[in-house]
This record gives C-alpha cells, structure tokens and sequence, in this order.
C-alpha cells in the first residue's frame, strides 16, 4: 500500500479560453514553478488514498499526513512514518517498534514523493486542460505520457481556483487500477526544519533497526 501513495502538487492555470497550444505552454510553465517553490517553501497536507482494481473495485482506502521540502518528506500514517533526508529514508513501524533504513532509488522514489513523479513527468507527458472536466471553483488538467509502455496512462489533476492548492490528483493505470488522491487542509510556506526530515534513533528507546543500505 505504502509503494504505492503518489502525489503530484498543485498547477496554476490559465483561462480555458485560450488555445489549446497555449494553455499547455502555461500548464508546463505552472509546474516548472511549483517544482521551484517547493524547493525552498516547505508544504503539508492531509491526505486520503483510495486505490482500487479489477479484482477489488471497492478499494483499500489509508489516511495520513505529509510533510515535503525539496527532495525531503516526512509521510505519516497510523501503520507507518517515513523519513527521507534527500539521501536516506527510514521506515518506522511503532506496532514493532521497528525502523528500516535504505538508500531509494530514483524508481522507488517516484512511488512516495509526489515531487519526483511530478519532476519525472513534467517533460515525459504531454500537459492540457481537461475538455471534459470543468467547475466553477476548480481547474483541472491532464498529463498523459509521451512512452505508450508507461504503466500510467493518464493522470489527473484538480487545483482551487482561488487557493491554487491541490485539491484531488487520479492516477489511471493501463491494467485498470485507479488511485484517487484527496487531500485538506493544504499549507504552503510551512516552516520546517531540516533535521525534521531525520530519524532520530535515540528517541526510539529499545528499537529495532534493520539497516538495508
């Protein structure tokens, strides 16, 4: 459940009365911003994750928080906390009172920081406003990836208008799983510091550490 949590944060759009050839020029630029906001202007979020497949169309549903600055996070849920430094993450689990230190991939990143997959897509996807999607608060646009063999065959994404905050992201695979992302009580220009984004084992009396590096 935990590999597969994704965000993408937030696009600020322009009018949907300008051309198709524009508004994708500005829904590319939008991001490219955001990337650069979040690298120096720390965000929080509650979340709500529903993911659901053929084979179970009801969904597994997780709740929780989550803290993000650059390339760092915090992930918190009733089962788990994540820690990643930028380097380092740490999986805590407090039923065992059990942390698992690894250094992630590039890969296994993208399925936990809503950063690197939006990083990732932002030049493999071609951008637009959704045609079909449209409300008086909300803007909404599409990503769909440029390579066919993507796994993901479309992702998208609803921001307020007003808030220019992320307000919902759905992840559509090829094989017919959906994941749908809700999130509240959005903050930007949260402060936080870096030693937040650290496992601290000391705080961790009688922990059991499984050091995967």
């Amino acid at each position: 459940m935990f590999n597969k949590i994704i965000f993408i944060l937030g696009f600020l759009l322009f009018t949907f009365s300008m051309s198709s050839a524009q508004s994708n020029d500005s829904a590319e630029q939008i991001i490219g911003s955001i990337l650069s906001d979040v690298k120096v202007n720390a965000i929080k979020t509650n979340f709500k994750l529903a993911i659901s497949d053929k084979s179970n169309p009801q969904g597994q549903v997780s709740n929780g928080t989550f803290t993000l600055k650059g390339n760092k996070f915090v992930l918190e849920m009733d089962e788990m906390k994540v820690y990643f430094d930028g380097k380092t993450q740490w999986s805590y689990i407090a039923q065992n009172n059990e942390v698992s230190i690894t250094e992630p991939s590039e890969k296994e990143l993208s399925e936990t920081n809503p950063m690197a997959i939006l990083s990732g897509f932002k030049t493999k996807s071609n951008i637009r406003f959704s045609s079909k999607n449209k409300s008086v608060q909300n803007h909404s646009i599409e990503m769909i990836p440029k390579n066919k063999q993507q796994d993901i065959s479309k992702i998208e994404v609803n921001v307020n208008k007003n808030t220019n905050s992320l307000i919902s992201i759905k992840l559509i695979n090829k094989n017919g799983s959906v994941t749908q992302l809700s999130l509240s009580n959005y903050q930007k220009g949260v402060k936080v510091a870096d030693n937040s984004f650290v496992f601290v084992t000391s705080k961790f009396k009688d922990v059991l550490i499984n050091d995967l590096r």
